[in-house]
């Protein structure tokens, strides 16, 4: 899918209504940032650092829980890229908001796609990221690399979605944003 294409469909969707999440939870943005790359448009992603208390060396996209000076939801998705991967602000256009998602560790997390202008270098902070790599945007929206997995965890049904990456597994609420954004763009 071409940049413009994909700025079409996105333009074209109505944003889908965010689900009924629990009062708690705690609001958080995350940016899915597109580069131009070697296969066209890809999707850059992060590893969280090993050091981390929560989801320690998991894949993620850069983003974090608004604090309290924040504006928005896009602004916190932006501030958190700067401070995990040295991306400029500046440097991203937004395309679209997908709907917000519950995540297990009690955040109400919002997902943004944003196009990144040009060829960024990425700095990262190591205590809080441990690599940054780049995926086609053609393979991800793929269904057919989509593994959706029904697990029963507290008397509840829940659905878990992987995406195999050469060495690596995309899953949890990465994978269940990139799933999201293939059927909303998708339709």
């Amino acid at each position: 899918m071409t940049r413009d294409e994909l700025v079409t469909r996105l333009n074209l969707l109505p944003p889908l209504p965010d689900p009924v999440l629990p009062a708690q939870a705690r609001p958080a943005a995350v940016l899915m940032p597109l580069v131009e790359g070697a296969q066209g448009l890809e999707l850059v992603f992060t590893r969280r650092s090993r050091w981390l208390r929560h989801h320690p060396g998991q894949v993620s996209f850069p983003g974090g829980r608004v604090d309290e000076g924040d504006p928005s939801l896009w602004f916190t998705a932006l501030r958190e890229s700067e401070e995990e991967i040295g991306l400029e602000p500046g440097r991203c256009r937004p395309l679209g908001r997908l709907r917000a998602q519950y995540t297990v560790s009690g955040f109400a997390l919002t997902p943004f796609v944003g196009l990144v202008e040009g060829q960024p270098r990425f700095i990262l902070n190591p205590a809080e990221v441990d690599e940054v790599f780049q995926v086609p945007l053609g393979y991800l929206l793929d269904f057919d690399r989509h593994y959706l997995y029904r697990l029963y965890r507290r008397g509840r049904v829940h659905t878990v979605c992987f995406i195999p990456w050469h060495n690596t597994w995309i899953w949890g609420v990465t994978a269940a944003i990139i799933h999201q954004f293939a059927l909303q763009i998708a339709r």
